[in-house]
């Protein structure tokens, strides 16, 4: 996949004149390769049949008030079964960077869905039910099995950040009411860096994302059972990066012939990581 979006950077034109394509993200099952990527407040879409070696003209998902884009914002995009599903958040920043939702944004995590391999979408659906709640515009999503679809994002329906979630299990029809994944006992997990889903076994997904405890700013796992308990939380390494600011990294997160693999940074290091191990 990696090598897919690196040729896909320079194979795609500009979408529209001075406006860069920007954030792209790469979607790919047996016999469909998706991209979805923002292009100022516009949400675009190409896909290909021959495994990345050629694409589609991109098609327009949706035109947002305010696309949240940029430092690991932007569209995500997620194939189940033969539907297609895109995601972004409508969100604006101020000019120091602070998350705004106002009469312009709705500051919601909003998400659309095709059923023709992407060249035609339905209208959007917000999955995030305190309304603004999902402003500051850092989210991720990932489909497993069985019509299974879940997000997860930054929320700030509460003083503090927390990490929420939805879960659908018709992809993407319907969505199940907001579920809480984690809150930190100092108040809020780290504010500016995006989380990781991957999916686990039948219903199970793995969500990674980086806390703050204590001024330690360390990434922790947790297991999502859609339906269930969110499993006790998890720090990633023995080490901890003491920091009074926000990385503005959030790492990745994938299943790896059934093990989960971790990538993030600590500091100046970047590590690969399975769970347990000693970084």
């Amino acid at each position: 996949h990696f090598l897919v979006l690196a040729a896909l950077i320079s194979s795609i034109h500009p979408v529209q004149i001075q406006q860069p394509n920007r954030q792209p993200q790469l979607a790919s099952v047996p016999g469909l390769t998706a991209i979805v990527f923002g292009s100022e407040n516009s949400i675009w879409l190409a896909t290909s049949h021959d495994n990345g070696h050629t694409f589609s003209t991109p098609v327009q998902v949706a035109v947002l008030p305010a696309l949240a884009l940029g430092r690991h914002r932007g569209p995500r995009v997620v194939i189940s079964g033969k539907t297609i599903v895109v995601s972004a958040i409508d969100a604006k920043r101020s000019p120091m960077h602070q998350p705004v939702a106002d009469a312009t944004s709705s500051g919601d995590l909003l998400i659309w869905r095709s059923t023709d391999e992407g060249r035609s979408w339905s209208k959007a659906a917000a999955i995030n039910d305190a309304p603004r709640s999902a402003r500051e515009g850092l989210h991720a999503m990932a489909a497993g099995k069985q019509g299974a679809i879940a997000a997860v994002w930054l929320d700030l329906r509460a003083t503090g950040t927390r990490l929420y979630g939805a879960y659908s299990k018709d992809n993407g029809i319907t969505w199940s009411k907001n579920v809480p994944i984690y809150e930190s006992p100092d108040g809020t997990i780290c504010q500016c860096c995006d989380p990781s889903i991957t999916p686990d076994r039948a219903n199970h997904f793995d969500v990674m994302f980086r806390n703050d405890l204590q001024g330690a700013r360390d990434m922790y796992l947790a297991n999502w059972n859609l339906g269930q308990q969110i499993s006790s939380v998890r720090k990633l390494g023995t080490g901890s990066w003491n920091l009074n600011a926000c990385p503005m990294d959030g790492g990745g997160v994938a299943q790896r012939e059934g093990t989960i693999a971790t990538a993030w940074r600590r500091d100046q290091t970047v590590y690969l990581d399975e769970p347990g191990q000693r970084q």
